[in-house]
């Protein structure tokens, strides 16, 4: 009964208007791209990474996110191009879908080695309801055994600053904004309309620079309508080549900490850099303290050119 409950609560809720419908951001470190396209291949570096999540641990059917991407900057033309995999999870209801990104980069706009790049992203999702294994006291509801599933495409748009693309070398400003579900079409679920609400992200932060390493405060947003805020503060600290480690609070009522390990030197050529890392995150507020633990994963392979 207990699944059942908070499953028909978490489908009301997809169908709702103002419901979040993506996945939020995250401050694990390399994941801004979830969010936001011009976030693709910013740097000079060829980059595979893949991030998974799992939130609410001990509960069956708890939500579950993740993707793997692939990013290739293409240096003479000012722009890059990716593809990213991803998938959502929750009790019956899963979305797995194919994003394509693309941006352009504009250089030195307001001073030597900044850079700002404009993003597009096109993502076709499969979007399937399974009624089926579920725990229901009555077989005869309707949501059980329902079988549903529809393909639906979306867009989005960002835009990304940084004061300068030097990392170790001088502090720097950022920041960042993009929409997500820009143009939508609505998906069919047992002949039932789900609308597809715009999603807005933004970033502001910075890097403070001593010697190897460096302290970034970062903050984000994410706005669904006016009605669904979740505001993120997080501040990391990295040593080059060497770890990062970082603390976070969501005003969802969630603290975090992150840490994670740099490789470097690595492939025939020595010149591949790795990146692992995890996160856990636990709710510090009443109304999320019962729903358990989250922990989140991030690896990348990062190839010089």
């Amino acid at each position: 009964m207990k699944n059942y409950i908070i499953y028909t609560i978490l489908i009301l809720s997809s169908f709702a208007v103002k419901a979040q419908q993506l996945g939020s951001s995250s401050l694990i470190y390399g994941t801004q791209l979830r969010q936001n396209p011009a976030f693709n291949a910013f740097g000079s570096d060829i980059i595979i990474d893949g991030y998974f999540r799992t939130q609410w641990i001990g509960f069956s059917g708890a939500p579950a996110s993740g993707y793997l991407s692939a990013q290739y900057p293409f240096l003479s033309q000012n722009m890059g191009a990716g593809a990213n995999l991803h998938f959502d999870n929750t009790g019956p209801i899963t979305k797995v879908g194919l994003q394509l990104n693309y941006a352009y980069k504009l250089k030195e706009l307001l001073r030597k080695r900044d850079q700002l790049s404009l993003g597009l992203s096109v993502d076709v999702q499969q979007y399937s309801f399974l009624g089926a294994n579920q725990i229901v006291n009555d077989v005869n509801d309707p949501f059980y055994g329902m079988k549903e599933s529809s393909f639906f495409p979306t867009m989005g748009i960002g835009a990304f600053y940084m004061s300068s693309t030097r990392m170790y070398k001088e502090n720097v400003f950022f920041g960042g904004f993009s929409t997500n579900q820009v143009f939508a079409t609505d998906v069919l679920v047992n002949n039932v309309d789900q609308n597809r609400e715009r999603h807005y992200n933004a970033i502001i932060g910075g890097r403070f620079f001593n010697y190897n390493s460096f302290i970034e405060p970062m903050i984000s947003a994410n706005v669904v309508k006016p009605d669904i805020i979740n505001v993120l503060y997080g501040v990391r600290y990295e040593l080059e080549s060497t770890f990062w480690a970082g603390l976070g609070y969501e005003s969802a009522g969630l603290a975090s900490f992150q840490g994670g390990v740099i490789l470097t030197d690595l492939g025939a050529d020595e010149d591949g850099t790795m990146r692992l890392g995890i996160m856990a995150n636990t709710g510090v507020s009443s109304r999320v303290q019962k729903v358990g633990p989250s922990i989140e994963f991030y690896m990348s392979y990062a190839i010089k050119q």
